[in-house]
């Protein structure tokens, strides 16, 4: 009888538990195209993404992102980040109903952390640096720096195709 408690016990305690993951909401995707009200903006121009080079390097005091497009998408890329900018400029101002995704979950963590954003911009896209002088926030922005890294890797993977 009391092996019969114990058992029921434990299942009912594996059932709580496989119950309580189900209802958490699952992570986020780090890139997330149609749904982030941000990064769809990328997507208007079906052909944008696949006719520019997005890389992230670590330096000394964070990250630098550097964009570079081809000539003849640059008014798709100037017209997506354009709609990015009001988007981020009416959060700022208080609209709350914005759906994000992980890498614009994480990018405005670290602006509201103090790291400090600077953008060059050229005919040719353009460049960001993501700083701090705090070690731990540098370590964020670097983290931040990985995660793109892996997550953009992934996404060059043809389907099916396990990285070594």
């Amino acid at each position: 009888m009391k092996k019969a408690l114990i058992i029921l016990a434990l299942g009912l305690l594996v059932f709580s538990v496989v119950s309580m993951a189900q209802d958490q909401p699952k992570e986020k995707p780090w890139f997330d195209m149609k749904n982030c009200d941000f990064c769809k903006n990328l997507v208007v121009d079906s052909m944008l993404m696949l006719n520019m080079v997005w890389e992230h390097h670590d330096i000394s005091n964070g990250l630098m992102i550097v964009t570079l497009v081809k000539p003849e998408y640059m008014a798709s890329y100037k017209k997506a980040v354009d709609a990015m900018m009001k988007l981020g400029q009416e959060m700022a101002q208080g609209k709350k109903d914005v759906k994000t995704c992980g890498f614009c979950d994480a990018y405005g963590t670290l602006t509201m952390s103090g790291a400090k954003v600077e953008t060059i911009n050229g005919d040719w896209g353009d460049i960001t640096l993501i700083t701090s002088d705090k070690p731990e926030l540098q370590k964020s922005i670097k983290e931040f720096g990985q995660k793109c890294r892996d997550e953009l890797a992934k996404m060059s993977q043809p389907a099916g195709e396990k990285k070594m």
